[in-house]
């Protein structure tokens, strides 16, 4: 007869004689026909025939799985919970699955398809080779990349608004220390290299940093030795009326240009009716047609784009601004400044600042190209 349920093999009845007693064919001929259909019903260990039914197994332990190796029985697969399996190796849990998904434990090699985020997130070894999306504006904190280790990767697309990537501690991404603003809608991928980091950015310019202030008398932009040509855009509008400089550094901002004769410009600008031309030297560039202001209405400010080439180089800071602002109640200007720092030491720094030290609203995008 078959197993019962519990696998248990009982004989058929008549086959246990005793001494003596004359064996009769019939049982014992029954007895060796089930006892060959019960080894062919068994699994064989060379593998010559599949199972016809599940295999039930042991639910295991992490220190001993259920399913294991001969040579290595602490590493293999067994069953955490109901509905978990866990993966071990050595006695340690490498990954779980559940029908939430999967935990990891872990570096894993390979790529997964993208892990939505929705806020602040900090990024950890197991998420090496996946795409992090962004359904909100969050900040990516980066873990130590030695702990990362050499080769992690991990791809950033910013979905639902701006995504600031910070290293850790001191670490530089690119090297650069200040974090770096994956814009809306733009994907980038970041290396470790065990020491710190690096990006991959579509096209020439990548953002260095976005400057968001509301009552601040200077943005100051350091890190920049890596840099030959800056793109600054934005818009500034003072509490009180005032005059918007721009002005450079070259020992990363623990000074800045103050010798009368550091800047040659040359502008032309039309305000009102009116155009002019003039020209000068100075110990920072005038951003705009002279000083601007806060109107009741809101509608002072400047907006401007500055570009400078040859920033990081031993040679001339060449730069040119072009600019809107509103030096008074409908007092409108525009024009353009092209203008030299003298001197062919390279730059690593810049600050816009206000004269006079005046608070102001800031938004100041910082782009650049490597070279």
């Amino acid at each position: 007869m078959p197993r019962n349920s519990s696998g248990v093999y009982s004989k058929p009845a008549g086959t246990t004689p005793s001494v003596g007693q004359v064996i009769d064919p019939v049982p014992w001929n029954a007895l060796t026909t089930d006892l060959g259909n019960e080894i062919t019903n068994s699994l064989p260990r060379d593998g010559s025939a599949p199972m016809t039914a599940p295999l039930k197994n042991a639910d295991g332990t992490q220190a001993l799985p259920s399913v294991t190796f001969s040579s290595d029985i602490t590493t293999g697969m067994y069953r955490k919970a109901a509905g978990v399996i866990a993966l071990v190796s050595g006695g340690s849990e490498i990954l779980n699955l559940s029908g939430s998904g999967i935990d990891v434990n872990g570096v894993i090699s390979g790529r997964i398809d993208y892990v939505e985020k929705s806020g602040n997130y900090t990024a950890l070894a197991a998420d090496a080779g996946s795409t992090l999306r962004f359904t909100a504006a969050a900040t990516l904190s980066l873990t130590a990349a030695a702990t990362l280790a050499a080769g992690w990767s991990v791809s950033v697309f910013s979905y639902g608004g701006d995504v600031s990537v910070a290293p850790n501690g001191t670490e530089t991404i690119n090297g650069i220390a200040t974090p770096l603003v994956v814009k809306q809608g733009r994907t980038v991928t970041l290396y470790s290299d065990g020491v710190g980091f690096f990006v991959s950015v579509p096209g020439a310019w990548e953002t260095i940093g976005e400057n968001s202030a509301s009552a601040a008398a200077a943005v100051t932009v350091t890190n920049l030795s890596a840099f030959k040509r800056l793109r600054i855009t934005g818009y500034m509008q003072p509490a009180t009326a005032a005059q918007l400089l721009l002005r450079t550094s070259v020992n990363n901002g623990s000074s800045f240009d103050q010798n009368n004769g550091d800047y040659t410009w040359y502008a032309v600008y039309g305000n009102g009716t009116a155009a002019a031309s003039v020209n000068g030297t100075s110990t920072a560039v005038g951003v705009g047609a002279g000083g601007t202001t806060n109107n009741a209405d809101l509608t002072g400010g400047i907006q401007f784009e500055i570009t400078m080439e040859n920033f990081n180089k031993g040679r001339s800071t060449k730069g040119l601004i072009t600019f809107g602002n509103i030096a008074g109640s409908n007092n409108f200007a525009v024009g353009t400044i092209q203008f030299l720092r003298n001197g062919i030491i390279a730059r690593n720094a810049f600050q816009l600042i206000t004269a006079g030290a005046v608070n102001a609203f800031w938004e100041v995008l910082v782009e650049g190209v490597r070279g």
